[in-house]
């Protein structure tokens, strides 16, 4: 079965996009720095070999509306290659891309059901803070896996700014590069003791 992973990079304060995100800014001001690991891959074998991964292992996206009407200006295609399933309350009808199509869905467990379908035995990678809240606060998260850049924002979106649930992680890995600190995290399904 799929794995669902919630995978982003963000500031060290916490910051997966910059302030004043807009379709002509993106990831908002200063955020593409955010994504060098990914634009200096060459350069490091580990950004490389974890950028590539992403790619190779991605069987479907789960994505929000405000990242599909910032990001397909960018994209002009899907992100991955792979089925796009964007949850909103404001669907469209569905778009066919070059290399995947985008489907709009409006709650968490249509989005989950029909990603882990697409996806086989690929991972389904979510894509948003909202929508990782969203899943996390399902139970439907089984790895979270953070990329922090190396800068402080200092405002901006913030991955988990609306979490209320205590989600209790098993740390998998840590490396590093010039360019980000890779961590990847289990999330643990068993109940904790306060």
């Amino acid at each position: 079965m799929a794995r669902i992973l919630l995978d982003v990079t963000m500031s060290l304060d916490g910051f997966m996009a910059g302030p004043d995100v807009s379709v002509e800014n993106p990831m908002g001001t200063g955020g593409l720095r955010l994504h060098e690991w990914i634009f200096n891959a060459a350069a490091s074998p580990v950004d490389a070999r974890i950028s590539g991964e992403m790619f190779e292992t991605t069987g479907a996206v789960v994505l929000g509306r405000r990242t599909f009407d910032v990001g397909i200006g960018v994209w002009n295609d899907t992100p991955f290659p792979a089925p796009c399933f964007v949850l909103t309350h404001d669907p469209l009808a569905d778009r066919v891309e070059k290399s995947g199509t985008f489907a709009f869905v409006t709650d968490v467990r249509t989005a989950f059901d029909r990603s882990t379908a697409a996806a086989g035995r690929r991972d389904v990678r979510l894509m948003g803070a909202e929508v990782g809240q969203q899943f996390l606060a399902a139970g439907l998260v089984d790895e979270i896996r953070v990329q922090i850049a190396p800068l402080l924002l200092g405002r901006g979106r913030r991955l988990f700014a609306e979490l209320d649930e205590h989600v209790e992680l098993e740390r998998l890995s840590v490396e590093g590069s010039p360019y980000a600190s890779h961590l990847r995290f289990r999330v643990r399904r068993e109940a904790v003791a306060p």
